[in-house]
């Protein structure tokens, strides 16, 4: 039992050490197609293609460190200065929910 508890462990160290927070230099986003909360389809490719800087931030309404981050404003403000309505309007922010089982009424 302690065999298996150690190489459990040993696994999940593996997996969180090989994962990545953004794409590695000069690799190729994959194109997303979604909808938004408003049933609007969103096409990440159209956006790039358009010239637009495409922040994509997959995160989950029960995670304690992502919120703390949405809190902090960063995406927002940048979404704000640059955006839509802005002079420089460059920007798009997407805030995706990577849990599946979250419904419209826990976001």
């Amino acid at each position: 039992m302690k065999k298996i508890k150690h190489l459990l462990l040993f696994f999940i160290v593996l997996m969180i050490l090989n994962l990545n927070a953004q794409l590695k230099d000069n690799s190729i986003a994959a194109n997303i197609n979604l909808k938004d909360i408003n049933g609007v389809q969103q096409n990440l490719y159209s956006y790039l293609d358009s010239g637009y800087t495409c922040i994509l931030d997959f995160s989950a309404t029960w995670c304690g460190p992502c919120w703390n981050y949405h809190e902090s404003n960063a995406l927002s403000n940048l979404y704000k200065f640059y955006g839509p309505g802005t002079t420089d309007n460059k920007i798009r922010v997407f805030f995706i929910e990577a849990d599946t089982t979250t419904n419209m009424d826990d976001l």
